[in-house]
């Protein structure tokens, strides 16, 4: 028995700008960050700190395990 490829045609939207515009605002919306001064930048990355890593890995394809 042997099985042939048919590709798959799947229609795609065509993006999107006001959307991305607004998963943006979002995500400015949520982040923790400093008060800021009118014209000043904003880094959008600023996340504060960051959790202890509490978990190990044997490859980095494997499952997440919580260290002991």
């Amino acid at each position: 028995m042997t099985l042939a490829l048919v590709p798959v045609n799947k229609s795609q939207r065509p993006p999107d700008p006001d959307a991305t515009v607004l998963a943006y605002w979002l995500l400015y919306c949520r982040a923790p960050g400093r008060a800021t001064a009118p014209g000043e930048t904003v880094d959008l990355g600023e996340i504060g700190s960051a959790p202890e890593k509490d978990f190990e890995r044997l490859t980095p394809y494997s499952i997440a395990r919580r260290a002991k």
